[in-house]
């Protein structure tokens, strides 16, 4: 943890200084070890604070950080071909380049089509997803943002496959999702579950919001599950044998799974679900951070499927703690159900 946390926070800065004086990097880096408490007490203290705005402000810091990765890794190549002060010039105006299209990203939110054919589907219906919008490091106001794009696409139901908010939130940073004339359907992330679990439950169910914990429903023909989400895969898994074990085996249902992490799709395909909904990867947010996701997760982003099921992972609607995106984008999955053709 260490070796990673010098290399993303603490190497890009050394790296740029050293170019813009043509120094050696390795001098640079020698004398930079010495700051290595600082990320370290900052990733602690950030989850200990009680002041929501020390935290934000500390991930802003981070992000930035490891932006300038990425900036460092530009000059150094760079450096190879160009004279150490240009190189260093040059990564800089990159960092900057890259800050401004991180930020950009942030805020953007792409739809990301899906359409499945399903004998089991009577007739089209149009769902959307959304994920990890983080009310808590995202203001009231992005939830807002995303509902204005959700109604624009006139679904018949939305699904919202955890960490909605971060923080303990006020009952009015959800009012967007009240008063809706579609049904929506959540369950819960890690994120809720590191506040007032319960409370935070109660704010999104009053909001007219059903909250799917380890529980089904029926709407429109579509048999909706949803599992709260475990700290260890092998919870999860109980969880959901037991939820499919109280339902009707026997009814022939589109099945609709909400887990917010992508790694129960294995035990989802066992027990016969037509489609899972996660998202919880954000595919890293901030490159390279997307290569250590992968050594959690097989299924880090996208569409996968086998001959009869379908898992989609998104990318998160929001981002979590830096208000940055970099290799990544925000996204809202609209899903296009349709009946196979006669």
């Amino acid at each position: 943890m260490g070796a990673v946390l010098w290399l993303v926070f603490i190497a890009p800065p050394a790296s740029l200084l050293a170019l813009l004086q043509g120094s050696s990097f390795h001098a640079w880096w020698l004398g930079s070890l010495w700051l290595l408490p600082l990320p370290v007490a900052l990733l602690f203290s950030v989850f200990r604070a009680s002041s929501a705005s020390y935290r934000w402000w500390v991930f802003q810091y981070l992000g930035v950080s490891a932006i300038a990765f990425s900036a460092a890794i530009c000059g150094v190549l760079l450096s190879l071909f160009i004279e150490e002060l240009r190189a260093g010039q040059s990564a800089v105006l990159l960092f900057v380049l890259f800050y401004a299209f991180a930020l950009h990203a942030a805020h953007r939110i792409h739809l990301k089509p899906l359409e499945i054919i399903s004998p089991k589907i009577a007739r089209p219906q149009r769902l959307v997803q959304i994920s990890d919008v983080h009310i808590g490091s995202r203001r009231a106001a992005y939830l807002e943002k995303v509902m204005t794009l959700v109604n624009a696409q006139k679904p018949d139901m939305l699904l919202i496959t955890g960490d909605l908010i971060d923080e303990n939130v006020a009952a009015e940073s959800l009012v967007p999702l009240a008063g809706l004339n579609y049904p929506v359907f959540y369950c819960s992330g890690n994120h809720e579950r590191y506040v007032d679990y319960q409370n935070a439950l109660d704010i999104i169910a009053g909001h007219g919001v059903t909250v799917l914990s380890d529980a089904s429903t029926f709407f429109d023909g579509i048999h909706i599950l949803g599992v709260e989400d475990r700290q260890h895969i092998a919870q999860a898994q109980e969880a959901l044998n037991a939820l499919c074990a109280s339902t009707d085996s026997s009814n022939s249902a589109f099945r609709v799974l909400l887990y917010h992490q992508p790694d129960l799709w294995a035990t989802a395909v066992d027990h016969g679900i037509d489609l899972m909904l996660s998202g919880h990867t954000h595919k890293g947010q901030i490159w390279p951070f997307g290569w250590l996701v992968r050594t959690r997760y097989q299924h880090v982003a996208g569409h996968f499927r086998t001959a009869l099921s379908h898992l989609f992972v998104s990318q998160g609607t929001g981002t979590w703690g830096p208000i940055l995106r970099f290799g990544t984008r925000c996204e809202m999955t609209v899903i296009e159900l349709k009946p196979e053709k006669l």
